[in-house]
């Protein structure tokens, strides 16, 4: 196979992703743009106990869980190109993310009595 098959073509010059067009780069800097606003969102979620609001603790990290998985699919399906790829990697990509996220649940549901002192 030569270098110009492996980058998504076949010899007679067919894309293989036939009828997406390539994200320009004002696209790229729109999903940055967004990006980055979720992130201030999540350092404004982290100090809201601190101002006063104490009932939103419990919903700290289901709050970041949500805006995190958004960000995940942002980078994966934009950076990434998966939003352009077979839709099968996009399911690994999601498999994948849910493994974390039964790991990561279970480590806290483990840890949570050592934080709170039972």
């Amino acid at each position: 196979m030569s270098g110009h098959e492996m980058q998504g073509h076949t010899t007679d010059h067919t894309s293989v992703a036939e009828g997406h067009a390539h994200p320009t780069p004002k696209l790229y800097i729109q999903i940055a743009g967004i990006l980055a606003v979720i992130t201030l969102i999540e350092v404004f979620v982290l100090y809201l106990p601190e101002m006063g609001f104490e009932g939103f603790r419990p919903l700290l990290v289901p709050a970041f869980v949500i805006l995190s998985v958004v960000k995940f699919f942002m980078v994966v399906g934009w950076y990434m190109h998966l939003r352009f790829d077979d839709p099968m990697f996009v399911r690994m990509f999601g498999f994948a993310l849910l493994i974390a996220l039964t790991v990561v649940t279970a480590f806290i549901a483990l840890f949570h009595g050592v934080y709170l002192g039972l």
